[in-house]
């Protein structure tokens, strides 16, 4: 398991060992049937795709409430980890108290902790996540002409350094406050969301824009519209690029620039890189608005720094006098009727044909002069916000193998010394 001197008060050990203590469970999913499934009213059967740092519990499969003993082994517990154990292999996450019950899939495994005198259940979800675990895992992957695969028995014979359960709860401590800062962050940048939604709503929806009492509705393409706002094409008020084809076999992580994917849009961040270059016209920068092209058709300003564009996804920037968060609002109702309507033999698609058939409504200077400077504050709140997250997320993952294996003692240390500036 490790070659380097364990430290006082640790014990090295084995999960097969926690299990026969019955102070650990490792468990996997529930095979369903399709004939199982019913609409609403039971609990959501999570899989992989639903697994992010989070559990998204919303519209997906539910098995019956009437047969829950049948599966209740395989049912959610607070504070169980979990992780994806085919497809996207070795992704964790943490059941927390205001999770919706949920059963698993066969291609998700559980650590539950049985005795939280033994185990700190947050101490085994950050364990998870470090590279004594990950090393473990992808030494025994194994790979199929589907996915690779992490399979239960392996699991289940893992060797780890164990502190004693003060310092295990110390350690998750020190974790959870950067956690915790990053899911406040998280909710606000939720708040300025639906604040910069209620605002395009309010104003260029419903027409209750400043001064909207002496407007005048007149007939338009886009039905009746105030006097003096024109319908314009989305193509006459943004510059509109589409992907370059790079070459996914010479995608790393080790590449010289970051490629954004179709997949990374929706959480507005890559991981991704490559070794090409493409012309200038490819590159995206802070703010700009991307289009998932397939699948389900993602809109998001991009805050992830400067990057290449791959091919089936979409770039807007404004060429007028529209804020990008406007324009990102007015091209979202179109998409998301698209997403509801347009199928494909196994994956939706959307085209430049699509996007020529955006109209954008455009106000007089006179609102824009109120309007763009409201939305390019929410705009530059949340750029701020990610960017705070982005710092405590790089600190956590920085303390975090060091913590969970011992190589930094702090048992004799202040925790706020550790703890981010925010949570002291």
């Amino acid at each position: 398991m490790t070659d380097r001197v364990i430290p006082d008060g640790w014990e090295a050990t084995t999960t097969a060992e926690l299990i026969r203590e019955k102070a650990l469970l490792i468990g996997d999913g529930y095979r369903a049937k399709n004939s199982e499934f019913v609409a609403g009213g039971g609990l959501p059967f999570i899989r992989v795709g639903d697994i992010t740092n989070r559990v998204c519990t919303e519209g997906r499969d539910e098995l019956p409430l009437s047969r829950v003993e049948h599966y209740e082994p395989k049912v959610s517990q607070t504070d169980d980890s979990l992780i994806t154990m085919k497809g996207t292999v070795g992704r964790v996450a943490r059941v927390s108290s205001t999770t919706r019950r949920f059963v698993y899939s066969p291609q998700i495994s559980f650590w539950r902790v049985r005795d939280p005198l033994r185990l700190s259940p947050h101490f085994v979800s950050y364990w998870l996540r470090s590279p004594a675990f990950a090393e473990q895992a992808f030494a025994t992957k194994s790979g199929t002409d589907m996915a690779d695969y992490i399979n239960l028995r392996d699991q289940r014979r893992m060797g780890l350094l164990l502190p004693p359960l003060a310092t295990q709860q110390r350690v998750a401590a020190v974790l959870s406050a950067f956690d915790e800062l990053i899911e406040i962050n998280e909710r606000r940048i939720e708040l300025l969301e639906d604040l910069a939604r209620s605002v395009y709503r309010e104003w260029f929806v419903r027409f209750r824009f400043p001064g909207h009492h002496d407007a005048k509705l007149v007939e338009s393409e886009l039905e009746l519209t105030p006097e003096g706002w024109e319908v314009r094409s989305l193509f006459d008020v943004a510059d509109v690029g589409f992907g370059f084809p790079f070459k996914s076999g010479r995608f790393s992580d080790l590449g010289a620039f970051p490629v954004i994917r179709i997949r990374d849009v929706p959480r507005g961040a890559t991981e991704t890189k490559t070794d090409e270059h493409a012309p200038d016209r490819y590159r995206v920068v802070e703010g700009d608005i991307l289009v998932g092209m397939d699948g389900e058709f993602h809109v998001r300003q991009w805050s992830g720094g400067e990057a290449w564009l791959n091919q089936r996804v979409a770039r807007l920037r404004p060429t007028n006098r529209l804020s990008a968060r406007h324009l990102m609002l007015a091209v979202m109702g179109p998409i998301r009727a698209w997403n509801e309507s347009i199928t494909g033999t196994t994956v939706a698609h959307l085209g430049k044909r699509h996007l020529e058939l955006v109209n954008i409504l455009t106000p007089p200077s006179t609102v824009l002069a109120v309007a763009s400077p409201a939305f390019d504050r929410i705009a530059e709140w949340e750029r701020h916000l990610i960017g705070t997250n982005r710092r405590l997320a790089a600190t956590r993952d920085l303390l975090l193998p060091r913590l969970v294996t011992g190589l930094l003692d702090i048992s004799d240390i202040d925790l706020g010394d550790l703890l981010p500036l925010e949570a002291t």
